[in-house]
């Protein structure tokens, strides 16, 4: 029962005041991509930083799947609440004062990219980060379900995080996450995410081969077992800065 409730602690202790991701995917036909981009780059932006500096954001950042095909999510809004409470409130979506920001109105904003069809949104609550004070370039995103997430993390907490610490400058990470599904939940969805962030896509390559700087001399058989069912690499096209 002691080793219970200290476990407890230890992920509650994450989780209080964790910042809130949420993941926004959406389809961008190839003849709209770059009306897309421009939209992102000269008004999105712009409206993102606007909220960032209000405190109503905490990043924004718009990302482009490598290796996506015809049909596929293509780009990835990815927005960043400094918790619960601002994430779910009316503040948080931002794009609303385009007008006032952007002199564009919300409903115009991105009346000139036709046939762009969004998923739906995947909020995660960040329960451990490590960063390395500068902005990635590249970063993948690794979804599971593990069977016991406390654990997980309590393994990270012990092992991933100082291992990854000591390596971020020689294997060019810029940051780690790893965070738990707030929402949509169910059999058909991952409940745990992971994301590594790198300078480069080649140092990037390297860690997910497994002959990366950042993963040399790891003991993986002290790790919680956890198996990712999916991974997703993305650059970043533009983003807000702190």
């Amino acid at each position: 029962m002691k080793q219970v409730l200290l476990l407890f602690l230890a992920v509650l202790s994450f989780s209080l005041n964790a910042q809130v991701v949420v993941l926004h995917p959406v389809n961008i036909p190839s003849d709209q991509v770059q009306k897309f981009i421009n939209v992102e780059t000269n008004y999105s932006v712009k409206i993102a930083q606007e909220a960032v500096n209000n405190g109503d954001l905490a990043w924004w950042g718009l990302m482009q799947a490598f290796n996506a095909v015809e049909g596929e999510y293509n780009y990835m809004w990815v927005n960043v609440y400094k918790d619960i409470d601002a994430a779910v409130s009316p503040k948080s979506n931002w794009w609303n004062n385009s007008e006032s920001v952007v002199g564009v109105k919300p409903e115009i904003l991105l009346d000139g990219v036709s046939g762009a069809k969004a998923d739906r949104r995947y909020f995660y609550q960040m329960r451990q980060q490590i960063d390395s004070g500068e902005p990635a370039n590249f970063v993948v995103f690794n979804f599971a379900t593990p069977d016991n997430a406390a654990k997980v993390l309590e393994s990270n907490e012990k092992y991933v995080i100082p291992h990854f610490k000591k390596k971020m400058k020689s294997s060019g990470m810029k940051g780690w996450g790893a965070g738990t599904k707030i929402a949509p939940q169910g059999n058909e969805y991952s409940s745990f995410m992971t994301f590594d962030g790198f300078d480069t896509m080649s140092n990037l390559m390297k860690h997910l081969s497994g002959d990366g700087e950042a993963v040399k001399g790891f003991d993986w058989t002290k790790l919680e077992p956890m198996e990712f069912n999916s991974k997703y690499i993305f650059e970043v096209i533009s983003s807000t800065s702190n």
